[in-house]
């Protein structure tokens, strides 16, 4: 009986063990699922939105190249969504639910911070046009901040995705994305070059011409390249980001000199540099945690909504104490550090999260 039950004991400890160490693997291999590199390329995306917005002396030189930094976040965006063949409808719920409730209370602070500057300046309060809100519910254009155009962008795509996801037209979406690119093209960067005159920008910056087909991009890349392909690639994709770099540029010489140049965002080259830059950074796979990389996966959403609000607060600021040339010289950076601190200050009295 004795040794019955030191069998029995033993077993049990060796079931004990297995189990543990079991738990241990699943939930290593669970923390080392998440790429932190992306991370790394969404604060990355953030810090050249700010650079794109903020005006400072060197705004004109870096603006061709800021302006890949949305097309990534879409792109981010279709590739950590996206499964195997397909998106879970409820995972598309729950992101639709999310960037929903983001949007609608992103838009009641701007309308609060709208009202208030306009009551400061002009001693009355903003009401929209019924043009704004037309252009708002067709063109994402939200009229109380400009830059919520792409909260607004990524929930209609994500409608979109749904039905695309249900119906299974997948390879449809697929075959339609570079018509969207050109698109994006001939409506906004070459529309002075191809038509002669120059569009309403909001017919090419909205879900149609720029959320839906770079989110597709993004779904591609997880569906159909292998990471490790990626990875002996790495080279040649750090050219690639040199050489479109270089066309970005070339293209806004070509059209500057031409007299063509529209104020629309994006050059041809932008979505191969976009490209570019997101596989290079896949390509550098982490499953470290890092400042950058938290700030990435924490801060990246809300450095993007807030960023305005520090952009115009640190402009009046260095104005009133005379230091605003100097200023110039450091304007992305100051607002940047302040909106990184101002989003660490509402995560410490959990108003986000």
């Amino acid at each position: 009986h004795f040794l019955k039950q030191s069998m029995y004991i033993q077993v049990f400890h060796k079931n004990l063990v297995f189990h543990f160490l079991q738990e241990y693997l699943i939930n290593k291999t669970t923390m080392n699922e998440r790429n932190y590199s992306i991370d790394i390329l969404k604060f990355s995306c953030a810090v050249l939105v700010i650079f794109l917005h903020t005006n400072s002396n060197f705004q004109e030189i870096t603006l061709p190249f800021t302006r890949c930094a949305v097309p990534c976040f879409f792109i981010i965006s279709g590739y950590l969504l996206f499964g195997k063949n397909n998106i879970s409808q409820d995972r598309l719920n729950r992101n639709l639910k999310h960037v929903a409730k983001i949007s609608l209370w992103s838009t009641l602070f701007f309308i609060v911070w709208t009202e208030f500057k306009n009551i400061v300046e002009f001693g009355t309060i903003f009401i929209p046009s019924y043009i704004d809100i037309v252009e708002w519910i067709v063109f994402n254009d939200n009229p109380f901040a400009f830059h919520l155009w792409y909260l607004f962008a990524y929930m209609y795509v994500l409608l979109i995705i749904s039905l695309v996801n249900k119906y299974d037209k997948w390879k449809l979406l697929y075959w339609f994305t570079p018509v969207l690119l050109f698109g994006d093209l001939v409506l906004g960067k070459y529309s002075l070059l191809i038509w002669g005159y120059e569009p309403n920008f909001l017919l090419a910056r909205n879900f149609l011409f720029v959320g839906l087909p770079y989110f597709t991009l993004g779904t591609i890349i997880k569906r159909f390249v292998d990471q490790d392909f990626v990875f002996k690639k790495r080279y040649l994709l750090l050219v690639g980001i040199i050489l479109f770099t270089v066309t970005t540029y070339g293209e806004k010489f070509f059209l500057t000199s031409v007299n063509m140049f529209a104020t629309r965002d994006h050059y041809l080259s932008t979505t191969f540099l976009a490209l570019c830059i997101f596989l290079l950074s896949l390509s550098f796979k982490t499953g470290h945690k890092s400042t950058i990389s938290i700030l990435g996966e924490k801060y990246s959403l809300y450095i993007y909504i807030f960023h305005p609000i520090f952009i115009l607060c640190c402009n009046i600021i260095f104005k009133l104490i005379g230091l605003h040339n100097m200023y110039l010289y450091i304007s992305p950076i100051v607002v940047l550090i302040a909106t990184i601190i101002f989003t660490f200050c509402l995560f410490k009295i959990k108003i986000i999260k």
